[in-house]
């Protein structure tokens, strides 16, 4: 507050001494001429009278002529400051006006206004840096799940659309550089109920900042961020985050993974995918020779992972400058039949349009068509209004960075023991890749399963947390019964537990529950609710453990033990 009140007197400085001086001069000029009394004796002003005069004179209100009727001298003056404090206050309101408009003075406005709004937030809230496309499709995914963010941009034109944007809970926003660090205590990082700092800018080097600023400032938040090269990827991990998404290498491993491991790319998908895709929409590509049009980072990242898993590759590569491509690359132009025909269209499985350009991508992969009618088509889509597009194009897969993205984030703000569960199952062997999807189908069905997570703790789970208290001693399948027929399983399963600094993946139906376990959840919706009973409500979970169903109301309890008599 004390800088906008400083920066409201710097730009009025100029109108108020020219307002103070006026005044001055006339009440100065009142309280010397004399006046007449009505016994035509003479009479001068006191400083206030002038003063008194002079305020409603100069402020056009108009009562009359005071404490008696003016002379003749004192209207000639009265003639002078009318128009002088008129003047002054129009000079004085134009100022002011100009003030309100002045860039500085609003944004300094808006940030007092962000601080309050910021430190009266009492709900848990993600702080989002950057508001392009990924931060615009993850803040959406976020406010129709519940979740408040704080966004952070430097650019006007995104960062307005968040005033016109229908979200079921508002974003609070602020233009700025999230890079700075006192910006971002304004925005929350010490906030008792932020839950994670995420940052997508498009530069890797503001990313890398904001990793370090948020690591100096409160090294215990959780952090999230983007990164276009395998370098910054290094460099923002090594400063304490804990997830670096690079679009492009998550995009080339889930591909390979399709390729090379089905099961596990499945597992990805069904994961980290939107949710309202159904299981049959996952690609499943072949094994063959893939051509690669465009060596920049997205075909080259594409190329890597492809040859590791031993895929016969040929590039083409437009720009006759670049010296980086491989050997028995094609230079030429991948939109022409001739250099398709030449990198062999006929015999290959899949084809990338990978460059910069989103209409070259597209007469690529519509005369690879033409060419080899059963091949699978990939599209590198640059830009977000290119989508209808796209679609249209009926593509087998279109890797859009943005929803990539920000489809993987909110699965791990959702889930944050996702991103530990995902690690260790990317070294599973195929014949354990194959078990764990078809569990994952059989909870499923045709649907994306519902993950969740919990904690075994008072808060979020007190029956279960009074009952291991109490030292009774409570299974995994136990939690898994159906609270209205003890016999039968609810449809879901442990992915992952996580007990202190230790790690399980799908822990055995007969492992004990200890307090402080968290787990990671497989199922239905209905699964979760069900789950969500047997941890909080005391008399299911007994009913669970003992097969004693106790009823929970004064009547009830009556009536039962009316009946065991």
């Amino acid at each position: 507050m004390s800088n906008l009140i400083y920066l409201l007197l710097r730009r009025l400085r100029a109108p108020l001494i020219t307002l103070i001086l006026v005044y001055a001069v006339s009440m100065l000029g009142y309280v010397l001429i004399p006046g007449e009394d009505n016994n035509r004796d003479l009479y001068y002003m006191t400083f206030f009278e002038a003063f008194y005069f002079v305020s409603f004179m100069g402020t056009t209100i108009g009562f009359g002529e005071i404490p008696y009727e003016f002379t003749q001298p004192q209207r000639y003056w009265t003639l002078i400051c009318l128009y002088a404090t008129v003047i002054t206050w129009l000079y004085g309101i134009g100022s002011l006006l100009s003030v309100f408009q002045d860039p500085a003075f609003r944004q300094q406005t808006k940030l007092n206004s962000f601080r309050r709004a910021v430190s009266r937030i009492r709900q848990p809230f993600y702080l989002i840096c950057g508001y392009g496309e990924t931060g615009r499709k993850l803040v959406e995914e976020l406010a129709h799940d519940g979740v408040l963010s704080v966004v952070l941009d430097p650019e006007e034109g995104p960062i307005n659309d968040l005033e016109v944007n229908d979200l079921p809970i508002s974003p609070l926003w602020l233009r700025a550089d999230a890079s700075d660090a006192q910006l971002l205590e304004y925005a929350g990082i010490n906030h008792p109920r932020c839950s994670g700092i995420i940052s997508l800018a498009n530069d890797d080097r503001v990313n890398l900042t904001i990793a370090i600023v948020a690591q100096l400032l409160n090294k215990n938040v959780r952090l999230i961020a983007r990164a276009d090269t395998k370098q910054a990827e290094s460099n923002i991990l090594s400063f304490g985050a804990n997830e670096v998404i690079n679009p492009f290498e998550t995009f080339a491993s889930r591909l390979a993974l399709a390729i090379n491991s089905p099961s596990l790319h499945l597992i990805y998908e069904w994961t980290t995918g939107p949710r309202d895709r159904r299981v049959d929409e996952v690609y499943l590509p072949k094994k063959g020779r893939w051509i690669i049009c465009g060596f920049g980072n997205f075909g080259r990242t594409a190329y890597q992972y492809l040859d590791d898993i031993g895929q016969e590759l040929c590039v083409i590569e437009p720009d006759r400058h670049r010296r980086d491509v491989p050997a028995g690359a094609i230079i030429g132009r991948p939109t022409e039949a001739s250099t398709l025909k030449k990198a062999g269209i006929d015999e290959a499985v899949g084809i990338i349009a990978g460059t910069g350009n989103d209409p070259d991508n597209l007469s690529v992969l519509m005369t690879a068509r033409e060419l080899n009618p059963n091949i699978f088509r990939v599209a590198h889509q640059n830009e977000e209004k290119n989508k209808p597009i796209f679609e249209a194009a009926e593509l087998d897969v279109v890797m859009q960075r943005g929803n990539l993205i920000s489809d993987k984030i909110f699965a791990l703000t959702q889930t944050p023991l996702l991103g530990d569960f995902l690690r260790i199952v990317q070294r599973f062997k195929s014949e354990r890749a194959n078990l764990l999807a078809s569990r994952m189908i059989a909870v499923m069905g045709d649907e994306f399963p519902e993950l969740w997570e919990f904690e075994v703790n008072a808060k979020e789970t007190p029956a279960l947390f009074d009952r291991l208290n109490a030292k009774h001693q409570v299974l995994v399948e136990d939690l898994l019964r159906l609270p209205d027929n003890r016999e039968k399983r609810i449809e879901a399963f442990m992915l992952f537990l996580k007990r202190g600094e230790g790690n399980v993946i799908l822990p055995e139906n007969n492992r004990l529950v200890h307090i402080g376990d968290r787990f990671l959840m497989c199922g239905t919706k209905k699964a979760h609710h069900n789950v969500q009973i047997m941890t909080r409500n005391a008399q299911y979970l007994e009913y669970g453990l003992t097969g004693d169903l106790k009823p929970d109301s004064l009547v009830w309890r009556k009536i039962m033990a009316k009946l065991a008599r």
